[in-house]
């Protein structure tokens, strides 16, 4: 569906029952979502206005943005309004949805729109500049006073189509703005190109010359050209995050009799999936076993668990509580879904980065540019044409837009490379946290060390059927030490599933009820325990109340760990590890981090205490872990980087997801966040010495409106281009630091 239609129907289609089931993404009898893409979207303010928009429908329980997919996802109470109301209401401020259709071409229509404004206006320039450039050759007596006023009025006839529809995205954004009592970074641009229309028209209609509609239109061609590119670096940062930056999440699945592990973006309609306790529906599903708890509060922020029954449909982002389920996939997994779900995971407190300053400075630079547009042109006068260019040159030079994209573009661009490179970031301002880390703390077992163990029971011996109950439970978790036990056992059979994070897990299977954990949770819950083994780095096993045995774990470090801390320490972070294992690695870990920097038998309150502990003497923490026994220290941590291998668990604390094999590259992207702010603040430097200069020179009276409206585009394309340009030389250093760390391991 297009939105070009009248006013009063474009959006008729959405009360269709159809067209709501495509368009809407989770519903309930209380929540709704629905994410559209949103073309005028391009600065902060933009952001802003739109996440005010529960003030124009009160059914709207909250609407997020994100600038670098131009994209608005909006929660909404379908008992209190309906999807045509919120796109009517996007509509009237100025940020008509783009509605697609199953089956609809997904090239976007905003991209035509804005090469017809381009020809439109491009069309008018050429031709008024011909008209103007053939009065300055004749001279003010060469041209017949008719023949004068004929060019006149064909140039007007051809400008007022540009100011009512090549310009008016400018017109419309500044509009919406002020209704909301709000100036955005499009106001001194919308004032600037409707003064120089309406000057050029007194002069026309009061006989004192032709006016400038040549630079009116050249003006509104060249700004519409650097929308342009704007658009078209936005484009490429929202295909890399869509398409490369996929989650690195794996499912199990059921097909021809056997079960695999596979890549979320290969699970077809039609496939049997296993998700085990904690892990996250990957897309929307029936569900095949008897009974299913399904926490939903990724998704709606409401952490009570849904009870679901066979054939139920369970959607996207719903996590698994208690048994592993068995669901029949009802489509492809759509990443973008994912991805919005992560951004909504996990909301820690605000921290003021380069973000939120450019954004202000935007806010506040374009209040100064009108008062200097203002002040210059008094200086001029009473020399009125004089001073009417000094006002409209000083806001077409102003260009705060400069300033309030180089540290999205940049992070963005940034974080496409890194998806590259099996490191996914939450939001763009992550790395921006990551450069103010001073000290890491890594958890030990499926972070430092190989997610898979080496095992050796000890104890009495078990029948096959005990065997196979053990593995049974074992099959539930996501922790790394289950999934060695299970050794890829799959059936979904236990009941009664309960996991205590960090300690153990506890069901009843094949007849047997079995107990998996740590000595203490072991302990406390059966008989013979003067029969436990003392020493620690085991895995205790108790069947039917009794205890019965252990498994010793042999775990290796991961490849390029060692170089890799040292290259942490080297730098000034300091490092340590937080662990719930015992002490058994602690003589492959010393040599790497030292004795007193080792701490074994961690609860997940005592690693919460020792990260409180450093933040309160000035610390930024890193938190790095496997995500599902440091779920309470990653959100405490000021960053936190999750491991992941070959689950589907998703970490509502994290702010990056790290592919196992890329752990080695943490101290060189620590490295790379450091040369991304330097990038950042190069292009702070540049807009700023252009804005001085230009500003300068305005108010001086020696630009012309149309060298400001050169110049304008010109310095916002420089940004874009030493941004994006920066961002993708950094990642070669970031590679080239991965390779050598491979090399030394």
């Amino acid at each position: 569906m297009r939105t070009q239609r009248g006013a009063e129907d474009q959006y008729l289609i959405l009360d269709d029952k159809k067209v709501q089931q495509e368009q809407v993404s989770f519903a309930s009898p209380t929540r709704n979502r629905v994410t559209w893409t949103i073309p005028s979207l391009h600065c902060a303010s933009c952001v802003w206005l739109l996440e005010q928009l529960h003030r124009l429908d009160g059914g709207v329980l909250s609407s997020t943005v994100d600038i670098m997919r131009k994209s608005l996802t909006v929660d909404y109470d379908p008992q209190a309004t309906t999807l045509r109301k919120i796109a009517e209401a996007l509509a009237s401020i100025g940020y008509a949805p783009l509605i697609r259709l199953e089956g609809e071409s997904r090239s976007p229509s905003s991209t035509r729109g804005l090469y017809t404004r381009i020809g439109l206006a491009g069309f008018a320039a050429v031709n008024t500049m011909l008209i103007a450039f053939a009065q300055y050759l004749a001279g003010p007596e060469g041209v017949d006073v008719v023949l004068r006023n004929t060019f006149n009025i064909v140039a007007a006839v051809l400008s007022v189509p540009v100011l009512l529809y090549s310009a008016s995205p400018w017109f419309t954004a500044a509009w919406a703005s002020l209704r909301q009592r709000r100036i955005n970074l499009d106001v001194p641009v919308a004032i600037g190109i409707l003064a120089l229309f309406i000057r050029s028209s007194v002069d026309i209609i009061g006989g004192r010359g032709e006016g400038y509609l040549d630079s009116f239109n050249a003006l509104v061609f060249l700004l519409l050209i650097g929308r342009l590119f704007q658009q078209k670096a936005f484009d490429a940062l929202s295909f890399d995050r869509s398409y490369r930056s996929f989650f690195p999440l794996s499912v199990r699945v059921f097909r021809d009799d056997e079960a695999e592990i596979i890549p979320i973006e290969q699970v077809r309609r039609g496939d049997f999936l296993i998700i085990r306790n904690g892990e996250v529906i990957p897309c929307d599903s029936t569900l095949e076993s008897e009974a299913a708890y399904i926490d939903y509060s990724f998704v709606t922020g409401e952490s009570s668990p849904v009870e679901s029954l066979r054939g139920q449909v369970l959607h996207a982002g719903g996590k698994v509580i208690g048994n592993a389920v068995t669901l029949i996939a009802r489509k492809e997994v759509a990443h973008s879904e994912l991805a919005e779900m992560w951004d909504r995971t996990w909301k820690r407190a605000h921290r003021k980065t380069f973000l939120t300053v450019s954004d202000t400075f935007g806010r506040w630079f374009t209040l100064l540019a009108m008062a200097v547009a203002v002040g210059g042109a008094m200086l001029w006068l009473p020399d009125w044409e004089m001073a009417f260019n000094v006002f409209t040159a000083v806001l077409i030079i102003a260009c705060p837009c400069a300033l309030t994209l180089s540290a999205p573009i940049t992070l963005g661009s940034a974080m496409g490379k890194l998806g590259g490179l099996g490191i996914y970031l939450k939001n763009v301002g992550t790395l921006l946290e990551l450069y103010r880390v001073n000290a890491v703390f890594f958890d030990k077992t499926g972070t430092l060390t190989e997610a898979t163990h080496h095992l050796e029971y000890y104890g009495k011996d078990l029948t096959a059927e005990q065997l196979i109950a053990v593995r049974a439970i074992a099959a539930q978790s996501t922790h790394p030490v289950s999934r060695s036990i299970a050794d890829g056992y799959s059936d979904t059979n236990a009941t009664g599933v309960l996991e205590f994070i960090g300690t153990g897990i506890a069901g009843s299977a094949f007849g047997h009820h079995v107990l998996l954990g740590s000595r203490d949770f072991v302990v406390d819950r059966v008989t013979g325990a003067e029969r436990v083994l003392g020493k620690h780095g085991v895995t205790h096993v108790a069947i039917d109340g009794h205890y019965v045995g252990c498994f010793a774990l042999k775990s290796s470090l991961r490849s390029g760990i060692a170089e890799m801390v040292r290259e942490l320490f080297r730098s000034g972070k300091q490092s340590q590890v937080v662990s719930g294992d015992g002490s058994i690695d602690a003589p492959v870990l010393a040599p790497i981090f030292g004795e007193d920097l080792l701490n074994f038998n961690c609860r997940p309150e005592d690693k919460i205490q020792k990260i409180e502990t450093a933040q309160a003497q000035g610390d930024t923490i890193l938190m790095v872990g496997d995500g599902l026994n440091d779920a309470g220290a990653m959100g405490t941590a000021d960053v936190a980087i999750a491991v992941t291998e070959d689950t589907a668990t998703l970490v509502p604390a994290c702010d990056v997801i790290i592919r196992s094999n890329a752990v080695k590259g943490i101290a060189a992207l620590l490295d790379y966040a450091k040369r991304v702010k330097q990038v950042i603040v190069a292009c702070f430097i540049i807009s700023i010495v252009y804005n001085i200069l230009g500003l300068g020179l305005a108010v001086m009276g020696l630009l012309s409106p149309l060298m400001a409206a050169i110049l304008m585009p010109v310095s916002s394309l420089t940004v874009i281009g030493v941004s994006v340009a920066g961002a993708r030389m950094s990642i070669k250093h970031l590679q080239r630091k991965i390779e050598e760390t491979t090399a030394c391991s």
